[in-house]
């Protein structure tokens, strides 16, 4: 009987260290889990702090002006330019403010566009040219220390050179 309790020992000590192993793995992977668990909480939550911030903007607001007619300064007589424009506005204060004053800028307007040449007119890099000059001048003060106005874009809706 001691010859067989002899050979049940060492099969029963390779299931014991077997057993004690795997316990062993099971409790290294519980704190591995519990220790990064959180930091991954923490990633997670700094990605998502580095994504930025979407910013909702109000719609701008657009105010047309009706067509008019320029005489055009040209070596070869008279030109015209037919031009009707929208203006692009921040908001409906930088309307209501561009409304006020809407007289003095058709004027300026008038005035800016009177000078214009007629085959710079005619190419797109001039109508662009014409488009920045056009918000700059126009949105500069109306009066000593005044407001500027707030156009942020001017848009053609008619553009006829003659």
């Amino acid at each position: 009987m001691s010859s067989t309790t002899a050979s049940q020992n060492p099969s029963r000590t390779w299931l014991m260290i077997g057993l004690i192993s795997m316990v062993t793995a099971v409790i290294a992977a519980l704190a591995v889990v519990y220790f990064a668990l959180p930091v991954f909480s923490d990633r997670q939550a700094s990605e998502a702090d580095d994504t930025p911030d979407v910013v909702v903007e109000a719609p701008p607001v657009f105010l047309p002006l009706a067509p008019f007619t320029v005489n055009l300064e040209s070596p070869r007589g008279n030109r015209l330019l037919y031009i009707g424009v929208t203006f692009k506005l921040a908001d409906e204060d930088a309307s209501r403010l561009v409304q006020s004053r809407l007289p003095e800028l058709k004027s300026r307007m008038l005035l800016l566009l009177s000078g214009q040449n007629p085959q710079e007119l005619s190419s797109q890099s001039g109508k662009l040219a014409l488009q920045t000059t056009l918000r700059d001048e126009l949105s500069r003060p109306y009066s000593e220390g005044g407001q500027p106005l707030a156009i942020t874009g001017v848009l053609y809706n008619d553009f006829i050179v003659q």
